[in-house]
Parts: C-alpha cells; structure tokens; sequence
C-alpha cells in the first residue's frame, strides 16, 4: 500500500527551500527538517522528499529548486570562508572577552550553518551585563579599530562588524522582529555561531527567546555548540564598582553618540534597524528585512497561482 505524504508538508518544505534560495543556500534533508515551520517528523520529510521528487532535485547530499545546481558547488565554498571567517573572529573575541561587561559574543546574521559570504565582513551579537552595552560597544570598537578590523568604503572583507548588543536583563528579542514573516531575524537567532560563552549567557538566552520554537517546531531544544572551541569561561582582568561603572557607561553613552554618523541619529528608534536605548544598541541603517519578506511573498505568490503543479501528483 503507498505511504499517503500530507500535502501541506510538502508545500511547506518547498516554500522552506524557496526561502533558502533566496540566500543560494541549498540545504540538507535533515536541515529541511529542521527549519521548517511545520510540526512534523523526520522521517516524515524524508518521505516528502522522495514524493517531490520530480518538483526539486538532489544532489550530492543536498536538495534545491530546478536549475539550481549551482548552489552546491557555492555552499561547499562556503564552508571554507566561514572557517578562515571564524579563525579572526575567534581571535579577536579572546580580546574582548576579558572586558568585564562582555558576557557572551556569538557570529551572527547567518541564515544557514556556514552561510558567509567571501568578500562579506563578519558580524557579532554581543550580550553585555544590564546598564553596561555602551561600555561594551566602545571596548570593542576601540579594540577592533586599532586592530585594523573595522569595515571601511575599500574592504568589508574579513573586518568585524560591531552593531548588535544586547544587556542580559533583555535577552527576550521577540518584541524585535518585524512581522510575524520576519524569517531573517528567526533562523539568524536560531543559527548563531556561539564563540564566548560566560556563565551558561546563551542557555539564559535560549530559554529567554523560547518563541523561535513557534516558527521552528523541530529545532533543538538544547543549545548545541557550533564551534568545539567555544570559550566556555574566562577570569576578567578586573571588576569595575557600580557606582563608577555606572558614571564610565554614562560616559561613554555621551562620547559616542556625540561622534556617531548623523545618519545613524536620526534614525534612532524610528528605524527598525537602528536603537539607541540603554539594553539595546542595533546600528544597521539598511534594515534589508523588508526587502527578504517581500521576495519570499512574491516566490509564494507565484507558486500558489501554479499549486498543482509543484504539490500534486
């Protein structure tokens, strides 16, 4: 008797393979499995798979839309510039892991695992004590541009980009997403390439941001490192008292918002890409989210006006 596949499975694994592609990123079966935003097994895809045999194609391990054979050639070139990508990172973390405010600092904006671009900078996610991001910011800018390592208008290549942080009394990032289709920022917080791990931060910070299991139903629940060579625990150089701590933050908040790009103020907090606040501090004057959401709907549309011939036998 033939194995009866759920339709809506099927339809949810081709829009998953549609989102990938927008990043050229094909994907594994097992990875299908797990970025689906469908409750399911995984040998319940696999079956799926096998059914849509004649709407995607395999190749060497991964599955991707027609007339993109492409992509796996590219995804296994990717592999190598994350590497050489996560050798600086890793180096310049154990830097600034010993700032006293610094609890955690994981690789981000990653849509699938070691999906970088050559010629891209590398970006990081850092979670700092309450009340201390701006002193995080400007230890890590100050250290990251004496290093030389800073993006700049000749090279983004291989420099650390420095525009996320977070305080660890506002792990939760749900209130940040930009609709509920908001799949860029769901699979970057789901894919964070952990480097600097203080006292469990990212356990917190998982078990803070358990709404990812809504749109991820199959992800993990337990935090798996990316990276053996996570820096699980560090001594500090030092502590700092919290009454000087807090007259340094208020410092360093003033030094810097004085000296950053007008572009950037004035789009504080009226951007979703730029905010300025005392447990959150995100600099990108191009949110692209929109962008992403709109190319993914446009594929969907597509798709749906030509349903039966991608989901039915």
């Amino acid at each position: 008797m033939a194995t009866i596949v759920d339709n809506n499975l099927k339809e949810e694994i081709i829009k998953t393979l549609i989102w990938f592609d927008t990043f050229s990123y094909p994907l594994t079966s097992f990875e299908i499995y797990k970025y689906l935003n469908y409750k399911t097994s995984y040998p319940e895809v696999v079956l799926a798979l096998e059914d849509l045999s004649d709407k995607i194609v395999f190749n060497n391990g991964f599955f991707f839309l027609r007339n993109r054979e492409a992509l796996v050639t590219e995804r296994l070139k990717k592999f190598n510039y994350f590497n050489r990508k996560n050798k600086k990172a890793m180096a310049f973390i154990k830097l600034i892991s010993f700032w006293p405010s610094n609890l955690g600092v994981a690789v981000s904006n990653i849509v699938g695992d070691h999906n970088l671009r050559d010629d891209g900078d590398i970006d990081l996610l850092v979670i700092s004590t309450p009340n201390r991001v701006w002193s995080s910011r400007f230890i890590c800018t100050f250290i990251a541009k004496i290093l030389g390592l800073r993006p700049n208008n000749k090279t983004k290549k291989d420099k650390i980009c420095l525009s996320f942080y977070i305080s660890s009394d506002n792990l939760n990032l749900e209130s940040y997403l930009f609709n509920d289709r908001d799949l860029y920022f769901i699979y970057c917080l789901n894919d964070l390439h952990i480097i600097y791990n203080y006292q469990g931060i990212w356990e917190k910070f998982y078990q803070a941001n358990t709404f990812l299991s809504k749109y991820l139903p199959n992800r993990s629940k337990s935090l798996i490192y990316l990276d053996k060579q996570v820096i699980a625990t560090r001594f500090k150089l030092f502590s700092i008292n919290k009454k000087i701590g807090d007259k340094i933050e208020k410092l360093l908040k003033k030094i810097q918002l004085k000296i950053m790009p007008m572009a950037l103020k004035q789009q504080a907090n009226k951007s979703t890409g730029v905010l300025l606040e005392d447990n959150i501090i995100k600099l990108f004057l191009e949110d692209k989210r929109l962008d992403f959401i709109n190319r993914f709907d446009n594929r969907i549309k597509e798709i749906e006006n030509n349903k039966n011939n991608y989901y039915d036998h």
